[in-house]
């Protein structure tokens, strides 16, 4: 008996992988040279296999990008779903398991282990972006901060480096242990060039001189303008970046001799205040509108050098108030002002309390709220007298008694009008000190610089809670912490980098682009953000089809207008998504 065999039909299976701004991230890392400068310091572990570690960072850093997280367990799952697409756009063959956990720790521990090589690789980096990208290297900022967590203290038996301690909290978090940061970029796009990662008990002053040196090496010369808060303006570190050729613009801290002299100066002025003018600051009538006022003084500064000679500088001092500055000072002064008078006068005595004691208790209040200068407290005693009969009934004119004495403290509180008068005059005043000639910079030139320090502390925004957090922290190990950070320097590098081309583009066409702000799609602006651009590219998935004889891969859309002209201001073709692919399937006979 024969029977008619049924043939059934080939069977085909479908999986679709997210695209979005993958291909814009790789291409953009690979053209850094992340890879290749980190294989150039870092050998892998002879046991180590697969990807090398330049390529494993990659990876890394455009997860980081990507998922906004760098929580090393959940890397492994994230290449598994973007398998197809991360190795069509790099060229590597990924195996299923060059992204666990522990290759993650072995590449950080490798990054964070020895200084000197972490050195060697920013250095090396930061030139090559420097003369690739062309990169303005005329002012160069630093700054620190502090990175609260919420691991346990150490305990007594851990011995060797401790990274996480206690220590001043910018974030006001002293019971939590911390770690420090420092971070050095380059105006105007806030590329970052150097890191340091400081224990939390760390203090950070000396880390200012170590930076400048640093940078100076990786730009190629010291003729730049040095940026940085008041912990640098120590005369030993001025004198330093005089004597080696560097300028520099630090605030001076309002210690030592500095606030006498300021007020000296301020309220005794040697010439008439000029007012300064910053460009695009308008009044409603579309008029130049004042942001503050200032004067000039040259100072000539001696101070002796670690080599037991002295030298010897001049500097231009820059005494400057800032309008809004004396306004919110003016503000909180009189906030604290009103206060302090209704907390003294809901103070009561006590017992038995002296007047001595109670006004003693009432300046402490005064001290601990800083009000001290503004307020006199005078301690007003009432004595009252009754009498006591000391028989029973109604009292006679001849029913012995006593006199009862009562005292009662109370609390007068007078402004001292002299002061708080003084006060509002010194409001918002600072001093300024560069070694940099008045020819080459003037009081408002210096205004405008120092405003900008927002560039720095932009790439901290982006760590702390930003596209690129370093909190939660995952890690203890002070080495995969050092590695992480170092590796988040490179995604920020990169991030700065995608504006800084962009703005230029749209800068020298004269253009503006629309279509970045979520619910405003024709709002204009020459100044996108690199997470606006990124976020541009959604919707972007690969197809990938698998039968009997092949598999088959193609993208499910086309580019959109804004996207093409993304990739044109960032100077990437459009090629780069072009992830169409086929592959023949080895037939068994």
């Amino acid at each position: 008996m024969s029977h008619s065999m049924k043939q059934e039909a080939p069977t085909s299976q479908r999986h679709i992988e997210r695209v979005d701004n993958l291909p814009v991230i790789l291409h953009w890392l690979l053209r850094m040279q992340i890879q290749v400068v980190i294989d150039r310091i870092w050998y892998s572990h002879p046991n180590w296999q697969g990807l090398s570690y330049g390529q494993l960072a990659v990876l890394f850093v455009a997860y980081i990008i990507y998922q906004r997280s760098h929580r090393l367990s959940s890397m492994e799952q994230w290449v598994k779903e973007h398998h197809t697409v991360l190795e069509q756009v790099t060229g590597w063959t990924i195996g299923p398991k060059e992204a666990t956990d522990d290759r993650l720790g072995i590449l950080l521990a490798a990054l964070g282990s020895d200084e000197e090589q972490s050195v060697e690789f920013q250095q090396q980096l930061g030139r090559h972006l420097i003369q690739a990208y062309e990169l303005p290297t005329q002012v160069g900022r630093y700054d620190t901060t502090s990175f609260n967590v919420y691991h346990a203290p150490p305990t007594a038996e851990q011995a060797g480096y401790v990274l996480l301690r206690f220590g001043y909290s910018k974030d006001k978090r002293p019971d939590l242990l911390q770690f420090k940061q420092g971070l050095g970029t380059l105006d105007p796009a806030g590329v970052p060039i150097v890191t340091h990662t400081l224990s939390g008990e760390r203090a950070d002053d000396g880390q200012y001189l170590v930076a400048w040196q640093q940078m100076c090496q990786t730009i190629g010369h010291p003729d730049w303008l040095y940026v940085a808060d008041s912990k640098a303006a120590a005369r030993q570190i001025r004198g330093s970046i005089d004597h080696t050729g560097g300028r520099y613009l630090f605030p001076l801290p309002m210690t030592g001799d500095t606030p006498t002299w300021l007020r000296a100066q301020v309220l005794s002025p040697p010439v008439e205040p000029e007012k300064i003018y910053l460009p695009g600051v308008l009044d409603k009538d579309d008029q130049p509108r004042p942001v503050g006022q200032g004067f000039v003084i040259e100072r000539t500064i001696t101070e002796p050098l670690t080599d037991g000679t002295s030298h010897e500088w001049t500097e231009q001092w820059f005494v400057s108030q800032s309008f809004a500055h004396t306004e919110r000072a003016k503000i909180s002064l009189q906030r604290r002002l009103a206060q302090s008078v209704d907390k003294l006068g809901s103070l009561r005595p006590k017992a038995e309390e002296t007047p001595a004691e109670f006004e003693q208790r009432a300046n402490q209040l005064l001290k601990q709220r800083k009000m001290e200068d503004y307020l006199v407290i005078t301690v007003q005693e009432t004595v009252t007298t009754t009498k006591r009969y000391l028989k029973p009934g109604r009292p006679t004119p001849n029913t012995p008694y006593q006199l009862i004495e009562q005292h009662q403290l109370s609390l007068e509180v007078k402004i001292d009008e002299a002061a708080l008068d003084e006060a509002y005059r010194l409001a918002g005043w600072r001093v300024y000190v560069t070694n940099t000639s008045a020819p080459q910079m003037s009081l408002t030139q210096a205004t405008a610089y120092y405003r900008d320090e927002w560039l720095v502390e932009n790439g901290f925004h982006r760590f702390k809670g930003g596209s690129l957090p370093t909190l939660p922290l995952f890690l203890r190990l002070p080495e995969r912490i050092i590695g992480l950070m170092l590796l988040l320097l490179v995604a920020l590098q990169a991030l700065t980098l995608l504006e800084f081309l962009a703005r230029r583009s749209l800068a020298d066409q004269q253009e503006e682009i629309a279509g970045l702000v979520p619910g405003n799609p024709k709002r204009k602006t020459d100044r996108p953000t690199a997470e606006r651009m990124l976020a541009a590219f959604t919707n972007l998935h690969l197809v990938v089809e698998t039968d009997e004889t092949q598999v088959n891969g193609y993208l499910n859309e086309t580019l959109t207008p804004l996207q093409r002209q993304i990739l044109a201001l960032l100077d990437l073709p459009e090629t780069i998504f072009d992830l169409s692919f086929t592959v023949s399937l080895p037939q068994f006979q």
